[in-house]
């Protein structure tokens, strides 16, 4: 697909990944000179620190390069065409999630308990308490967040940051708007002492016009532990299933609507197109309860920027 049609977050990703993982061996070299043992080489080094998805999606978009160069008549074969099956396949699994409060509180804490970048850490704590997907951490910039030293603050996701349908994600009735809880309003300001003049919330140490890169969260999950326990998009899970069981025993069927609006789950039906913003206090309210219940004795995210006691 041409690059003039991805959305900005997709095409962000694309370059952020050949910047980190081709450039430093392969960027320099004129493509004619590349060969596909240059590219299997590469693509080995990724697979081997445990990217075995990264490595296929690094060979496709290696392959769409090359066969752009064959349309421009600059070579005559795509070395990177070939070497899928010289990798390892893509296990297909359902990700694993923690569903018990005391369970993915004491995974937050062994989280930011290990060594690690704090805007990493950050990133944990903001993704566990709102439930969003890791890429709308990921790719948040500072001007989306709204209020924050007020009663009502928010963070305003832009439409084409939305897992959405191309189509759909153009047009502004389409932005998801999420009430922040003082724990996250918290977190986004200890975050901001960190890279608060950068474009975006989380930026890259190494990089800092770019955000932490796409396996940061995952990576620092699995040095925590949690390999085949819980991965960072199971935060919605957690979210979901602790919170539908609370409204259960509190008898209060009518929250298990709102919490679908806070996962900005699309609802099946003739009303498809709604209003991402109803029911505002009473979401505000659950995100609230929810911070509440999982932060519970948990320090606050300014501790985290100081990192570790050794």
């Amino acid at each position: 697909m041409p690059a003039d049609v991805w959305k900005p977050k997709h095409a962000a990703d694309v370059r952020h990944s050949l910047e980190s993982e081709v450039y430093p061996t392969l960027g320099e070299r004129p493509l004619d000179q590349i060969s596909a043992a240059d590219v299997l080489e590469l693509l080995t080094s990724i697979q081997d620190r445990g990217a075995t998805e990264a490595a296929h999606r690094i060979r496709s978009r290696l392959s769409s390069i090359f066969q752009t160069a064959m349309v421009s008549e600059i070579i005559k074969a795509d070395p990177a065409a070939s070497l899928s099956k010289a990798l390892k396949p893509i296990v297909k699994r359902k990700h694993p999630a923690l569903l018990d409060l005391r369970s993915v509180r004491d995974c937050l804490l062994k989280v930011e308990s290990e060594p690690g970048f704090p805007a990493v850490k950050l990133a944990s704590r903001l993704l566990a308490l709102t439930g969003a997907r890791p890429g709308m951490i990921r790719f948040v910039e500072h001007h989306e967040f709204e209020d924050l030293d007020g009663p009502s603050p928010i963070w305003r996701v832009p439409a084409e940051k939305m897992k959405l349908e191309r189509e759909e994600s153009e047009q502004a009735a389409f932005e998801f708007v999420l009430p922040l809880s003082r724990q996250a309003v918290e977190t986004i300001r200890a975050v901001r002492q960190m890279t608060g003049n950068r474009k975006y919330v989380f930026a890259s140490a190494s990089k800092s016009h770019l955000p932490i890169s796409e396996n940061a969260l995952s990576s620092a999950y699995r040095r925590s532990g949690f390999a085949g326990r819980h991965v960072p998009h199971e935060w919605r899970s957690s979210f979901s299933t602790i919170m539908n069981e609370r409204a259960m025993d509190l008898d209060r069927p009518g929250d298990r609507a709102i919490i679908d609006l806070m996962l900005a789950h699309q609802p099946e039906g003739v009303e498809a197109h709604y209003n991402r913003a109803a029911y505002m206090p009473r979401r505000r309210q659950l995100a609230q309860e929810w911070s509440d219940m999982l932060l519970e004795g948990v320090p606050h995210p300014e501790t985290l920027l100081i990192g570790p006691r050794r």
